[in-house]
């Protein structure tokens, strides 16, 4: 009797992230060292020798502008290409976001893509499908790096007169004329990468239409340029678009050289340019808009709502009102609220008092089932500064307290939120500026850091236990993050040091989207639609949950506090006359 031993990946496989020409791509995790990378399966019956052609160009590439291969991994169904993950998406999502990119961002991403070819062609490789799709964006503290991939039809430069098969593989869009008839070298990708530059720069490409309508415009149909376009960008164009291979610069190198050029004429790495150039913004249409009394003249400074009533806190004042009759119960805390957590049944409240060189923090735990006039605390911590997050089905609080301020070290428990119990031992650890609740299972901890002008911010995920799980960091500063309240694993936040501009961060697989703003917001709310913020003085912008714009407006009156109430309905806290108000209002996205 023969016994099979099951082979125990090294990776742990997140989720799919992409399926190109020849396999699927997979966002995965290694299990010794908590490293995301990308797995491209290669499934049985691929051929052997495109295989090893694809795996042998990429050992053999070494450049930051280019996705490095870490090796093969073995699998029960096949082969994965182990490969470096890149967590700004691809070109096209760039491309496809409804803003305009700044002619610097798409000069800087081109010269990385040329960057890259001119490796590859030192070591004789020609890509063969240089395409948006096949260049990968990882993020800098202030701007993208471009990373070409997807060598698997590349070719070797001595194998390129070889006649074969009438026919071509590739992008049809971006492809050389010559390719159409089986021709290959590195002019090919040079015109490639020609069509991308033109479409950063005017939004389109030269050419469209079916398969075959690309062919015979890439073989007949003169180039169009708009004047809008800089004469010496007009002029490289022009030159990596020439009909005949020969004519088109020498080399990836060359071109390269070409756009330096081309910015020092133009000034265009002394403009202050920001990433993006925002488009314009619809405004929202009102539908109505209701005001709910308040008696209380003191600012409304935090809101929250779930399905039967609405939590609002004011000073040292708790106020619970019900969505259906409306009525309003107060009460009143011998220490004023820091903070306001909405559970599934009820609400987390925490209180502080100043000691002498200490604040007492008071945890205050009310559910629908039991009377909202109790006001013991139910857990009391001692600590010169806390941070704390609580699982949304009750199941557990995190806590960190930092003891002392010259010191950045804290300690981090976990608690059972009915039982007050600790489930682990506590733990030493650095003070963070956020605790996040993802799930029943999972929290996030958020550790910004500015060393010797390197900006990183580093998440480390913990579970219920107690437990630090390896985390992973972006080259960013973000203090605070908002969770999106119907899929905790998206965060929305705002760089510390450019505020004007939104981070959007998917925690599975990893995505991250840079978004320009108007202006800086006060407050951010994460609804089933997208995102809302707002500034204290009305100002009101709603994104979708992929940080397209959704619309814009004025309210005219000062906001202190936000939040969603349904698809299309928000929940405003106003401060008029001295009188706190709740305003409803019902939008036409």
């Amino acid at each position: 009797m023969i016994k099979y031993l099951r082979y125990r990946s090294n990776y742990r496989i997140l989720g799919q992230i992409g399926q190109g020409q020849f396999g699927r791509v997979y966002f995965a995790i290694s299990r010794k060292t908590g490293e995301f990378v990308a797995l491209k399966s290669l499934p049985k019956g691929f051929p052997t020798n495109r295989f090893l052609r694809e795996f042998s160009c990429l050992i053999s590439l070494h450049h930051p502008n280019i996705v490095a291969c870490k090796g093969i991994e073995y699998h029960g169904q096949g082969r994965y290409l182990v490969m470096d993950y890149c967590e700004g998406g691809t070109l096209r999502d760039l491309m496809n976001f409804p803003a305009e990119l700044s002619l610097k961002l798409c000069l800087d991403l081109v010269i990385d893509i040329l960057a890259a070819l001119e490796q590859a062609h030192q070591k004789n490789i020609i890509h063969c499908d240089i395409k948006p799709e096949n260049i990968l964006l990882s993020l800098t503290a202030d701007k993208w790096v471009a990373k070409v991939t997807d060598f698997g039809i590349a070719k070797i430069a001595e194998d390129s007169n070889n006649k074969g098969a009438i026919g071509y593989t590739g992008s049809p869009a971006y492809m050389a004329p010559e390719r159409f008839y089986g021709k290959y070298s590195y002019a090919c990708d040079i015109y490639s990468v020609g069509i991308l530059l033109y479409e950063l720069i005017i939004g389109e490409r030269p050419f469209s239409g079916l398969p075959g309508d690309l062919m015979l415009s890439h073989l007949n149909q003169r180039l169009n340029i708009p004047n809008t376009v800089p004469k010496p960008l007009q002029t490289i164009i022009i030159k990596a678009l020439e009909k005949l291979p020969q004519r088109r610069f020498l080399s990836a190198k060359k071109m390269l050289e070409a756009i330096n050029i081309a910015k020092y004429k133009l000034n265009i790495n002394r403009e202050n340019i920001k990433l993006f150039i925002s488009t314009n913004i619809s405004d929202l249409t009102l539908q109505n808009k209701n005001f709910i009394e308040i008696d209380n003249s003191n600012k409304i400074n935090f809101l929250i709502n779930n399905n039967e009533n609405i939590y609002l806190a004011s000073q040292n004042q708790l106020i619970k009102l019900s969505k259906e009759s409306k009525q309003i119960e107060i009460i009143h805390f011998n220490q004023s609220i820091n903070s306001l957590k909405l559970l599934s049944q009820g609400c987390l409240v925490l209180t502080q008092e100043k000691e002498e060189e200490t604040y007492q923090y008071y945890f205050h735990y009310f559910s629908e089932n039991t009377p909202f006039k109790r006001l013991e605390p139910c857990l009391e911590i001692e600590s010169k500064n806390l941070k704390f997050s609580c699982d949304f089905q009750e199941n557990w609080l995190a806590t960190i307290s930092q003891y002392d301020n010259d010191k950045i070290l804290a300690e981090f428990k976990v608690f059972n939120l009915k039982t007050l119990s600790l489930l682990n031992s506590p733990k030493t650890c650095p003070f963070p500026s956020q605790l996040i609740s993802l799930d029943k299972r999972y929290g996030i901890a958020n550790f910004p850091r500015l060393s010797q002008g390197n900006k990183r911010t580093y998440f480390y995920l913990f579970n219920r236990r107690g437990n630090f799980i390896k985390g992973f960091s972006v080259p960013l500063l973000i203090s605070e993050l908002t969770p999106n309240k119907t899929n905790p694993y998206e965060l929305f936040g705002v760089e510390t040091v450019k505020q004007n501009y939104g981070i959007l961060i998917k925690l599975n697989p990893l995505n991250i989207t840079r978004i320009p703003l108007e202006f800086v917001p006060d407050f951010i709310m994460g609804e089933a639609w997208g995102y809302g913020l707002a500034e204290t003085t009305g100002n009101l912008l709603l994104l979708d949950r992929y940080g397209n714009y959704r619309g814009k407006m004025d309210l005219g009156i000062e906001i202190t506090a936000i939040t969603g109430l349904n698809e299309n309905q928000l929940l405003i806290a106003t401060l008029e006359n001295k009188q706190a108000k709740l305003l409803t209002l019902d939008l036409i996205f």
